[in-house]
């Protein structure tokens, strides 16, 4: 049977309050339902493509494949 829309909605907001609370039960409990809810989903298949990847220039595969590492967030103290 497929989930409803709003079912799904209350789990990842429910998994999102989890995290922001760092309560592991509940966060395991959420993080369940949300797995469950998405088994339920149906996909269509996707669409084959074509390797886009010849197309694309050897230098421009390089820069493409180094990610820009972001800084560190700094913790706040109260």
């Amino acid at each position: 049977m497929a989930c409803k829309r709003s079912e799904l909605i209350s789990a990842i907001n429910t998994f999102s309050a989890a995290r922001i609370s760092d309560d592991k039960t509940l966060l395991n409990f959420a993080a369940s339902v949300v797995f469950q809810l998405l088994d339920t989903l149906e996909f269509e298949p996707e669409d084959e493509t074509e390797d886009e990847s010849a197309d694309v220039k050897p230098e421009a595969k390089e820069v493409a494949e180094k990610p820009k590492l972001k800084r560190p967030r700094k913790k706040v103290s109260m």
